[in-house]
């Protein structure tokens, strides 16, 4: 079979690609003599797996030059997004700023806790700052336009996140930070209640719940920023589409 030679005890294939211009990869096997001595059924096989190892090695040097190209976009991107504050079309009113991020308040650990506390409801999550979150603001079709119901989802959403991979196991470790926000939250079970259920005292229940909520808004702040990542690409490719050509900028 073509263009296999040996090297140290192996045979080798370039794989091409479609153009053949290009060396995309290389299949290795064995060498069973100094010369490869396939079988027609080993052959057709073979040319088989090279065809198919040619395209998939194609489509991922494809996918790669794309994600790079995108990876170089993300900081033109934010810089458009900072700028729509500053820069209009002439005749078309400033966008304004962007609001402050919520996530990198002192406070935001204290809003998912109160938010937390009144999951169920109450003033604490109909009226957190929360809600004023992309990503909540994001979740709103999903829930009939609900600005607390997508916030409860954003909350259960980010503790579902901290919960380990199979069976449930109520006093293991890598359990617990997820049992005590179930229990506690979404459940509504009293300190006692839980803190038996989980073979603890009250005290280091407390402790271990603050973590857990630290945690909670690690995984919302993570949320948010994918939530605007996501934001920032579509609005760049609606910008890149709708781009007006000749358009006039006047500085805001």
């Amino acid at each position: 079979m073509g263009d296999f030679f040996l090297w140290d005890g192996f045979w080798l294939r370039p794989l091409r690609s479609k153009a053949g211009d290009v060396v995309t990869g290389v299949l290795g096997l064995s060498a069973r003599a100094p010369h490869p001595d396939f079988t027609p059924e080993e052959q057709a096989d073979l040319e088989t797996l090279i065809a198919q190892a040619e395209v998939a090695l194609e489509d991922w040097h494809l996918q790669h030059a794309v994600f790079a190209a995108l990876d170089q976009l993300i900081p033109e991107i934010e810089a458009i997004q900072r700028q729509r504050g500053r820069v209009r079309y002439a005749g078309v009113p400033a966008v304004a700023e962007p609001e402050e991020d919520l996530t990198a308040s002192p406070d935001f650990p204290r809003w998912v806790k109160d938010a937390l506390s009144h999951y169920w409801g109450g003033p604490k999550l109909s009226r957190s700052p929360l809600l004023k979150l992309r990503v909540v603001q994001g979740a709103l079709p999903d829930h009939d336009g609900d600005p607390v119901k997508a916030l409860r989802a954003v909350l259960l959403q980010a503790i579902e996140r901290l919960r380990p991979e199979g069976e449930r196991e109520m006093t293991r470790a890598e359990w617990l930070l997820y049992n005590i926000l179930e229990m506690k939250f979404l459940q509504g079970r009293r300190v006692r209640d839980v803190a038996r259920r989980l073979a603890m005292s009250e005290s280091d229940l407390y402790r271990k719940q603050r973590v857990a909520i630290e945690e909670v808004a690690r995984n919302i702040a993570a949320m948010e920023r994918e939530a605007l990542t996501s934001e920032a690409h579509d609005e760049r490719l609606e910008d890149l589409r709708g781009f007006p050509t000749g358009a006039r900028l006047n500085g805001g």
